[in-house]
């Protein structure tokens, strides 16, 4: 970026900077309400999508609101615009978002995204081309030239405002920087919760690489695709880990509640709980700290989340919060770990086979969980266009 060239403002698009803003003058949801709808409109983060559907086929471009970057609502807009209203223009992210969300907006269906530019000057343009090479490069369709040689990894801690004043006391530590400290401060009692999902090689070859007895909890449900029995134990085998624990269902409790096994057709959230929730919960109880997978850009009630978190039953330890969806390619082929076998099929989120289906292109990598159901992992929806919570519903956070 040249100096001192003065920009209001910038798309961001397809590898390059357009300094041309075309959408100054793109007419606010009121539009609708006068009869004077155009082909472009802006919509508010918490907008009734019903309002717009008549017109939605008339519509060339929607840009939705952000108003402040800790806000994610507009990207369950977007994926509800793109999965469930259908619509084939093009979206652009508007508002102060930082380049390790432009990987999660492109997953959700943007075209692109228009910042100030305060905002924009804040980065260099590597770090948002690096953020948007990892859209092209690891999830869209699996873990390609895994041999292939390791990228930089872009390090979203020094773009986080928030992090800067939080009082995580993991903060500005790498992701093995943490796991180390972690393991040496909670010694004997910190455990590792894994899926054996498409990122789970990474947390256990760092975890393998540090200490391979730091115990591995992994949940048998009985449901799982074979690929993931076979994936665990060759990581199992491959890394060495000492301390791996394959955890099973009650018995009695699946005789009780599943006699058929069927659960998951009339009430996933039920199987859940009784062949995740229940024994993961008894897995860990006795562990005072747990290390989790879990990233900043995957869903907006994440978009905040410690490295160190604490204030609950048990400490987490998030050692990838900030890692975007490049940085675990870029780990993967660095160190030549296998990918899941389903990945290249077009599974991007793994759980249990019954519940997860193919991603299609477009989608964000978790469409394919729960698919025709409510269920998510996070206490309030986003259903028919309407933001709905769902009071009194537990909250199933497995991995």
């Amino acid at each position: 970026m040249a100096d001192n060239i003065p920009i209001k403002s910038v798309l961001i698009r397809d590898g390059h900077v357009e300094t041309d803003d075309p959408f100054n003058a793109i007419p606010a949801l009121e539009a609708f309400d006068n009869h004077n709808a155009k082909d472009s409109v802006r919509l508010p983060n918490d907008v009734d999508l019903d309002r717009i559907k008549p017109h939605l086929g008339g519509l060339e471009t929607v840009l939705i609101d952000f108003p402040v970057l800790s806000d994610g609502r507009g990207f369950s807009i977007a994926r509800e615009l793109r999965k469930n209203y259908g619509f084939k223009g093009q979206l652009i992210a508007d508002g102060p978002l930082i380049p390790d969300q432009y990987v999660y907006a492109l997953q959700c269906g943007f075209d692109a995204v228009r910042v100030d530019e305060k905002t924009y000057m804040r980065q260099s343009e590597s770090d948002w081309f690096s953020a948007m090479d990892a859209f092209h490069a690891t999830y869209q369709r699996g873990y390609a030239f895994k041999n292939g040689p390791a990228v930089s990894i872009f390090d979203a801690r020094k773009t986080s405002q928030h992090g800067q004043t939080s009082n995580d006391l993991y903060f500005g530590l790498s992701a093995e920087q943490s796991l180390k400290r972690a393991i040496s401060e909670y010694t004997g009692g910190i455990v590792l919760a894994s899926s054996l999902g498409v990122d789970s090689a990474v947390l256990l070859h760092m975890v393998a690489q540090i200490d391979k007895s730091v115990p591995v909890i992994f949940l048998d449900t009985g449901k799982h695709f074979r690929e993931t029995l076979g994936y665990r134990d060759l990581l199992v085998a491959d890394l060495g880990l000492t301390d791996f624990r394959n955890v099973i269902p009650d018995r009695a409790d699946l005789k009780k509640l599943d006699p058929k096994g069927t659960l998951n057709e009339t009430d996933p959230d039920a199987c859940c709980g009784l062949r995740k929730v229940a024994p993961l919960d008894g897995a860990i109880s006795g562990f005072a700290a747990r290390i989790t997978g879990r990233k900043r850009y995957q869903t907006p009630e994440r978009r905040d989340m410690p490295i160190l978190e604490t204030g609950g039953r048990q400490v987490k330890i998030n050692p990838l919060a900030y890692w975007t969806a490049k940085d675990v390619t870029a780990y993967m082929r660095k160190h030549d770990l296998p990918p899941h076998p389903m990945l290249a099929l077009g599974y991007l989120s793994i759980g249990c086979q019954p519940c997860t289906t193919r991603v299609a292109e477009g989608e964000d990598p978790r469409a394919g969980r729960w698919r025709n159901h409510d269920k998510t992992e996070c206490g309030i929806h986003y259903i028919n266009g309407k933001w709905v919570p769902i009071p009194d519903k537990k909250t199933y956070e497995v991995f």
